[in-house]
């Protein structure tokens, strides 16, 4: 059966602070299980270690929330060090508080003994900053530091008092960092594949202005302590030191040092370096565009291989035997050794001979046991002798970046999806999700024209949820003046459960996070409409000031899902304030939404400047919904629904919320339209 690992169970506790933000107290105990392999699944009731070749031992635990296997070579803190990790966790915790109210030379000190502990623990238990038992903490800590630097005013500071170059300090960050959103896809209409992309901007604007870092876009979203806000989307924060690079860069003038502004940044070169030895001089080389009527497309069927199975020698500025793939032009540029494709000639094109093996003493391409197929040997074959035509945007971008990604082949899969067929596809990937979730529970479901209604509570209650959906989205189609044939691609799905452990249990193997003691509800829609949903726990109709109730707690997460349907990154307190306005006009006398002002009351107390509470981290989820809910209706008396419904418009468009605020409810700037909002709610005159 294999040697035995121990197996360790960890169970956790879930605790929150005064203002409700989720924390964990671990505990631990080992046990052993024979086990031949590391390969465990994860869940709770009956868990099971299982063997690659399909071999299972059952471990029947009852309540359990993780399984790791740890190998005898796997560095673990002991009880001793996770004790102290909980204390460094409620030391950061305290510091958060003390930076609410603006004690920060208290929240400094406490934030410099956590860290020191957090370190103490790494050292000793020989742990690595990403091990899970540290890396949230770490990344509590770093939030931490982030909003005390932000509420204290800090500038960021250059990383030396040496002057930054864009070309070795800046454009790699930029092309690890940002090409996959930013390249060829444009999202936001921004690219960041070539300087002048770069200094173009997108919807907003130049992303950065020169010797102002507050004022540079590009700086306020990699630096924004909110993850919704924060770029890269999805992705993980840059390091410090990658932010304060480019701080430094802008601060300095935002200077320009390469070779020319439309080359990619991957093949970007000092301008005083001069032209590489044993190469054409730049610009030398002949790029012809296609014209569409042939036989094979570089982009679809030959960039794909040559960026997978080649760019491991040749996919940088200065790849083996100077033949670099890094984009078009320097394919077309050759190596060392001369011109590797010539246009129309096959025998006398070195990639087509190296590839199809015709030199006898050349090692064959690609080497090792690497093979391509005989699709990509055939479709290199036409398009050499078609010409070696481009048909891309641009033969100086990413090479990666003209291939599509496997999200952007998804999408466009997608698009191509009648609207029977999407609705077929949402109710497959709702099945997904929940056998992912639970096997036990096999759950109804009913259909209307813009819902799919799902879960594991009775068929009666299933079909009182659709009926206050499907009344909502009429709600929703008059105050935006919606006139699509549905709201959602491939109808919403509202995945409704009975008990809390399911809710929890979705967000923990669905989003791999934990669930805040007071969120009973969310909403999820992808740009391509793969996911489309808002996930509910079942609270009851029975109101109170701790809860709404379940109508208005799917109007308004209904109301958020419709907000997300163009893509946008929108501020919480919009996606929050929309929807519980609008649930406050479907329960007038609800008490819950009743003792919403008191709380946004309460928490605009630590607020330092009014502007602030635009900003998405500025308050605890249980905070957000009240202030968005009050400022919404505050900006709708004040100015009209019409208005209202123009201003998500823009920032549905992509303009932030100090430019909407300008174009729509102009002469009132972001600054005035706080103060007034405030004064609101304080009962002052304006």
């Amino acid at each position: 059966m294999g040697r035995s690992l121990p197996v360790r169970v960890i169970a956790y506790t879930e605790v929150t602070d005064r203002d409700g933000r989720g924390l964990f107290e671990w505990t631990a105990s080992v046990e052993t299980a024979a086990v031949a392999g590391q390969r465990v699944i994860r869940g709770c009731g009956a868990m099971k270690a299982e063997r690659a070749t399909g071999f299972r031992v059952s471990l029947v635990v009852t309540t359990l929330l993780v399984l790791v296997v740890i190998d005898h070579a796997v560095a673990a803190p002991t009880a001793a060090q996770r004790r102290q990790l909980v204390v460094a966790r409620r030391t950061i915790t305290r510091a958060s508080g003390l930076i609410r109210r603006k004690k920060f030379k208290d929240a400094e000190k406490l934030l410099g003994e956590a860290e020191a502990a957090i370190k103490k623990v790494i050292e000793a238990a020989e742990l690595k900053p990403n091990d899970r038992s540290v890396a949230g903490l770490l990344k509590f800590l770093e939030l931490q530091k982030r909003q005390l630097s932000r509420k204290r005013g800090d500038k960021p500071k250059p990383a030396s008092a040496k002057a930054v170059s864009f070309v070795k300090d800046v454009a790699p960050i930029l092309a690890s960092r940002c090409g996959t959103c930013h390249g060829n896809r444009a999202s936001g209409r921004l690219r960041l594949d070539t300087f002048a992309g770069l200094a173009k901007g997108g919807r907003s604007g130049p992303a950065v202005k020169a010797g102002n870092v507050k004022a540079s876009p590009l700086l306020l979203r990699i630096a924004a302590p909110n993850a919704a806000q924060r770029m890269p989307k999805n992705g993980a924060a840059l390091t410090r030191e990658q932010i304060t690079t480019i701080a430094a860069w802008v601060s300095q003038g935002a200077k320009f040092d390469g070779n020319g502004m439309n080359t990619a940044l991957k093949s970007l070169k000092s301008a005083a370096a001069g032209a590489p030895k044993n190469k054409p001089k730049p610009g030398t080389v002949k790029i012809v565009k296609a014209t569409g009527k042939e036989k094979v497309s570089f982009v679809k069927d030959v960039a794909p291989t040559l960026t997978t199975l080649c760019a491991t020698c040749h996919g940088g500025r200065n790849g083996r035997g100077g033949f670099s793939l890094a984009t078009f032009e320097s394919l077309m540029r050759g190596s060392d050794s001369g011109r590797v494709v010539l246009p129309g000639n096959l025998d006398g094109s070195i990639i087509w001979r190296r590839v199809a093996a015709l030199d006898k003493d050349k090692q064959k391409m690609p080497p090792g046991n690497r093979r391509i197929t005989r699709e990509f040997f055939n479709s290199l074959k036409t398009w050499i002798q078609e010409g070696a035509k481009f048909d891309g945007e641009s033969a100086t971008v990413a090479m990666r970046s003209l291939v599509p990604t496997d999200e952007d082949k998804k999408a466009e899969m997608l698009a191509k999806l009648s609207a029977e067929e999407f609705n077929d596809f949402r109710e497959q990937r709702v099945d997904q999700l929940w056998e992912r979730v639970s096997n036990d529970d096999r759950p109804r479901f009913v259909k209307t024209s813009d819902f799919f209604v799902y879960g594991d509570v009775p068929a009666t209650r299933l079909q009182q949820l659709a009926e206050w959906a499907d009344d909502h989205g009429k709600q929703l189609r008059t105050m935006f003046g919606e006139k699509s044939g549905q709201l959602f691609k491939g109808r919403l799905a509202v995945v409704v459960f009975k008990e809390r452990f399911g809710y929890t249990e979705w967000n923990q193997v669905i989003h791999n996070r934990q669930t805040p003691r007071a969120m009973t509800g969310h909403s999820v829609v992808t740009p391509s409409f793969e996911d489309a949903y808002i996930v509910l726990q079942d609270v009851g109709d029975v109101v109170s000031s701790d809860s709404a109730g379940m109508r208005i707690q799917l109007i308004d997460h209904v109301t958020g899902a419709f907000l997300k349907r163009k893509g946008s990154q929108l501020p919480q307190w919009i996606v929050r304030g929309v929807g519980l306005t609008l649930a406050a006009k479907a329960d007038a006398k609800n008490e819950h939404i009743a003792g919403l002002k008191s709380t946004a009351v309460d928490a605009l107390q630590g607020l330092s400047k009014p502007e602030d509470l635009f900003a998405d981290g500025t308050f605890s989820p249980q905070q957000v919904g009240a202030v968005g809910y009050t400022l919404v209706t505050f900006m709708i008396k004040a100015g009209g629904g019409n208005r209202f419904v123009k201003f998500v418009g823009n920032l549905q468009n992509g303009t932030g919320v100090a430019g909407s605020v300008k174009a729509i409810y102009a002469p009132t700037d972001l600054k005035r339209l706080a103060s007034a909002y405030v004064r609101s709610l304080s009962g002052k005159k304006r």
